[in-house]
């Protein structure tokens, strides 16, 4: 009877433990979200001196500026232009950062929609429990199981921040893959291009340009999260430049087929080494959690090992 309920109370404390995370997790972010909030709405109101038609402004993306540039490539930027596009690439990857921040908060409360009545199921079983060990256990192993019921919650807390941390690792990732998908693509049109190609061939270079700089601005919000994650288990982060694919704008006449070609293999090279560092890490968690999840079983033997003897 006890062993049975000591099952049962091992997965909901496994669940009390994710609750606390996420709930911790969930007002951190909601702090951040009301302050990137505000910081946008400064960048709105910067746009506005830039541009009166701030939303057809909103509404263009980084890649057609580049194409209208290209076009114009002789020719010097004017300050005022240079400012727009400033203005324009700071929006767009705060923007970005404030919808993945409303999409991580949306996925945690529905998470703790579904762990809302762990915490009052594992008080009425463990009642249960400490009836039956009053009844047939004495004090000498109330104390051992006690002390291992503590050191489990604790390996149990680190298991989960580890899974936390995997997570926003593996989104990363699969963000990182999908950047240098679109810059490979870039790179090929581009290669294209310089070989003789004609309009349709500098589209598609944009376009694909436009995909990786709309990844890039995913990337350099998942990587905050993700060394966040990473800070809370003491495991050190990553660092990356996350500059846009405006790639080091310089407001002159560099903008060349070559140069541009220039700079995204360079960013390919870059995600490529962000994607390497990310697996690195991936697999020393891994390796971690394997430890715990071993020192948590034998820790539960021992457990059931008193549990048997009552």
């Amino acid at each position: 009877m006890i062993k049975e309920i000591n099952e049962k109370l091992i997965k909901l404390k496994e669940e009390i433990v994710l609750k606390k995370i996420l709930d911790k997790k969930l007002k951190n972010l909601s702090l951040q979200l009301e302050k990137d909030k505000s910081e946008l709405y400064e960048l709105e109101v910067n746009l506005k001196k830039e541009y009166k038609d701030v939303e057809k402004l909103k509404k263009l993306s980084f890649a057609s500026i580049l194409a209208t540039v290209m076009s114009n490539k002789d020719e010097k930027l004017e300050k005022e232009q240079q400012e727009y596009i400033m203005a324009k690439i700071k929006y767009d990857e705060f923007s970005s950062k404030v919808e993945l921040l409303k999409e991580n908060i949306e996925s945690i409360k529905s998470r703790l929609e579904t762990l809302k009545y762990c915490e009052n199921e594992y008080k009425a079983l463990l009642n249960k429990k400490l009836e039956l060990i009053k009844l047939y256990g004495d004090q000498d192993k109330k104390v051992k199981l006690s002390k291992i019921e503590e050191e489990i919650e604790k390996m149990l807390l680190e298991k989960k921040e580890i899974e936390e941390a995997e997570s926003a690792g593996k989104d990363l990732l699969r963000t990182a893959n999908l950047a240098k998908d679109s810059l490979n693509s870039a790179k090929n049109w581009g290669i294209f291009d310089i070989a003789g190609g004609d309009m349709l061939s500098s589209i598609a270079k944009h376009n694909k340009i436009n995909e990786a700089e709309a990844q890039f601005r995913r990337v350099s919000t998942l990587i905050n999260r993700f060394n966040k994650e990473l800070g809370d288990i003491q495991f050190e982060g990553l660092s990356f430049s996350t500059t846009t694919i405006a790639f080091d704008i310089f407001f002159d006449n560099i903008f060349t087929d070559f140069s541009v070609q220039n700079k995204i293999n360079s960013s390919l090279d870059n995600i490529r080494n962000l994607i390497r560092r990310v697996e690195e890490i991936l697999a020393a968690l891994n390796s971690k959690k394997v430890s715990i999840n071993s020192r948590i079983s034998n820790l539960r033997k021992d457990y059931d090992s008193i549990i048997e003897s009552i």
